[in-house]
């Protein structure tokens, strides 16, 4: 399918970060009027668009997230980024394509039942993401089902990961305050230093996982950045630790959260201090719904290799969709021949994977 490498080519050029996809949203409802579909803006900078095979069947939604990210591009690609210090590095670009070469196998006239939902969704990078904004502004009335995927660097192509049940973790977010008693870096016996006390924090934090959470409980807490201190010879009177936690029960989650305030406050108090969390929570974990998910690997296993992987301790926005309605969410194989993690600046994909995307959905509709 030669068009979708173009849709994706193009769209990797005009990145654009969460809630500014304008260029991206002309893009995509340009091609789908060209294809004879009637698509609409929706959520700001979203696209929707519904397909009726005029045949009596279920209602079923696909999603792409349209967002780049905040990178300045160092792939060397010709068709590398024309928009300074944004970057299409997580696949997204990819995601789009798919959906709008679903779109071209629908408009010449493949088979199936029922109704087909397109939803372009802005913002999935950047919590509290953009399905929320969708989901308010009624992409999932009438729908019955959703199905997404996320291009994937870590399989090969013709490997698809699918499974029932936790897919990808609850991604908190969250700020430690610690206030303790500047003073001169030469009598810290009169001050109760805000950077030492951070610092024991983070250790102390360390336990939660390893002493606090069951030991067959997934669970990660990660503390991203400590700042604290002006300069050398004062001792700082306030320091801050921020971090993210990943879990997938609610009950992890609360444990976790609450162990962490008890951790910071008695930490402080120690030393006659003080310490506050401020806890931000994310994106909650996404489960694929049984049923749903045992019919797509049904399908998906009569062309491609599918596997069961371990949960990813990652964050995705699908989630909410999820929480609505029955459906399922996959990791599609897209390693290239040089393999860089997503969101670095060298990020790439294997295109052969895009017509694959295409089948993959293609198969939950199917007639």
């Amino acid at each position: 399918m030669a068009s979708i490498i173009e849709f994706r080519r193009a769209l990797h050029q005009i990145p654009e970060l969460a809630f500014h996809e304008t260029q991206t949203q002309a893009y995509v409802l340009q091609t789908l009027r060209n294809m004879g579909w009637d698509p609409r803006p929706i959520a700001g900078t979203g696209v929707v668009v519904d397909i009726d095979s005029g045949r009596p069947g279920p209602t079923v939604m696909f999603r792409a997230d349209m967002d780049g990210l905040p990178l300045t591009e160092e792939t060397g690609l010709a068709f590398a980024s024309r928009h300074p210090g944004v970057m299409h590095a997580c696949g997204h670009d990819g995601h789009m394509a798919i959906l709008l070469g679903l779109a071209e196998r629908l408009a010449e006239g493949a088979p199936f039942q029922g109704r087909v939902r397109l939803a372009f969704q802005p913002a999935e990078e950047r919590p509290p993401g953009g399905a929320l904004q969708m989901i308010e502004a009624g992409v999932l009335d009438g729908v019955d089902e959703v199905y997404g995927l996320h291009l994937w660097a870590g399989f090969p192509v013709g490997t698809i990961g699918l499974r029932p049940g936790p897919m990808m973790a609850n991604a908190d977010e969250f700020r430690i305050v610690v206030t303790g008693r500047g003073g001169h870096g030469s009598q810290p016996e009169a001050t109760a230093d805000a950077v030492l006390l951070a610092s024991q924090i983070v250790v102390n934090l360390q336990t939660i996982v390893s002493r606090r959470v069951p030991a067959l409980e997934p669970a990660v807490v990660t503390c991203g950045t400590i700042q604290g201190g002006h300069t050398f010879n004062i001792i700082a009177e306030r320091a801050e630790i921020t971090g993210t936690v990943r879990t997938f029960s609610a009950e992890t989650q609360a444990l976790v959260r609450q162990e962490m305030a008890h951790i910071a406050r008695t930490t402080a108090l120690l030393y006659g201090a003080d310490a506050e969390l401020v806890y931000n929570p994310g994106y909650p974990a996404l489960i694929n719904a049984e049923e749903p998910t045992r019919r797509w690997q049904a399908r998906l296993r009569e062309w491609a290799t599918v596997v069961e992987p371990e949960p990813s301790m990652g964050g995705e926005d699908f989630a909410y969709y999820l929480h609505h309605r029955p459906g399922a969410f996959l990791f599609l194989g897209a390693r290239p021949d040089v393999e860089y993690p997503h969101h670095s600046p060298h990020f790439q994909i294997n295109e052969d994977a895009l017509a694959l995307g295409v089948e993959a959905f293609w198969n939950v509709i199917r007639a």
